[in-house]
């Protein structure tokens, strides 16, 4: 991801002003991603159970949630993007790969033998529609991390719809939106999936990333020290504690936390870059999707207590060789061939229009 800050504390600011680039969030978004692997990798070898201590890895999707809403609003601050384009730029950046995984997963499933997905099973994961997997008895799509990217193409389609109206506003109407919608929670029949997980209130995690990144300016103001403490003490928080409570009211308060930290350590950030983090980072999509397909070929698995952690570490270094395989031969790739394709097609479409096209949003 390279995504550019704007200068000023207004986000209407010239699209000619040099921009630089937001390294402390690209460090974020591969810790969230690393977060996750270790997660999956502990559960599918017995180091975490559903309601175990680390459980808590989860919260590198909460985290993501909340740079996900920051990116948006950072990233269309200052230039005319119009909502066909808004929504080019999102569906080439995350429908690819995710489709090339998701195929890839169908393909593990049949050489080892497994119950296949149904065709419109199927159809449902690669389109982002929620539905009931009775393959793992829960709702969840062929790759399961695909369940978030439903949530992520969801929270475009209501950003390009308000794309128009002015970032303070646009943020408080879609604020009102997932709250109205999430409220209706107590009246969807349980056996809806899509209500059920339309009514979450995880989206308003994305909420809370369009504030941060509408303040910005004034959050990167704050004592690096401040930064680092809300990181420190959130992670803490999170590590350390496991309050009977719905997964959104303890993760997302904090995975906000530290992606406010994380802006106000950007100034520090961008005077050096950290290699290995920097890698993480920009591979940090890759790696939440083809990491399964490591656990999917290795696991489940039956080892000796004694081997379960060098097999745990094998399981990690793979998947991040192979994230960063994906990024560089398939991801970029990918995305690049994508957005040409779709610019093309909607100009064809829409010849009138095609003057008034934008470049690619920065991601």
């Amino acid at each position: 991801m390279t995504l550019r800050r704007g200068i000023g504390a207004n986000d209407h600011v010239p699209s000619t002003c040099h921009d630089s680039v937001f390294i402390s969030v690209q460090y974020l978004r591969g810790v969230a991603s690393f977060m996750i692997v270790l997660y999956h990798v502990g559960y599918d070898l017995h180091f975490v159970t559903e309601y175990g201590r680390a459980h808590w890895l989860a919260s590198g999707v909460d985290i993501f949630f909340v740079i996900s809403g920051f990116v948006m609003v950072v990233s269309t601050s200052g230039r005319p993007v119009d909502p066909k384009s808004f929504m080019i730029s999102r569906l080439s950046r995350v429908a690819p790969l995710y489709w090339m995984a998701t195929m890839i997963m169908v393909a593990i499933l049949y050489v080892r033998g497994q119950l296949l997905p149904s065709f419109d099973e199927l159809l449902k994961s690669l389109f982002f529609i929620f539905h009931f997997n009775p393959r793992v008895n829960e709702i969840s799509p062929v790759l399961g991390p695909g369940w978030t990217l439903n949530y992520e193409i969801y929270f475009y389609l209501v950003f390009a719809a308000f794309l128009r109206v002015p970032v303070t506003r646009r943020i408080i109407v879609i604020a009102t939106l997932f709250i109205l919608i999430a409220s209706l929670r107590l009246v969807v029949p349980p056996d809806n999936t899509i209500l059920v997980r339309m009514t979450s209130p995880m989206p308003l995690e994305f909420v809370a990333g369009m504030v941060i990144g509408r303040y910005r300016s004034i959050i990167m103001r704050a004592p690096r020290l401040l930064g680092i403490g809300a990181i420190v003490s959130a992670l803490l928080a999170l590590a350390l504690f496991d309050p009977a409570v719905p997964r959104f009211i303890f993760f997302a308060p904090l995975a906000v936390l530290i992606v406010m930290g994380t802006i106000i350590c950007e100034p520090a950030s961008s005077r050096r870059r950290i290699g290995v983090l920097d890698q993480l980072g920009k591979s940090s999509y890759s790696l939440y999707l083809v990491h399964p397909l490591i656990l999917a070929t290795l696991t489940p698995i039956v080892v000796a207590d004694a081997l379960a952690l060098p097999i745990a570490i094998l399981l990690i270094a793979a998947s991040i060789a192979l994230g960063l395989f994906a990024y560089y031969f398939c991801e970029v790739p990918l995305t690049s061939a994508a957005r040409a394709l779709l610019t093309r097609a909607t100009k064809r479409r829409y010849p009138a229009n095609a003057s008034a096209d934008h470049p690619p949003l920065v991601d």
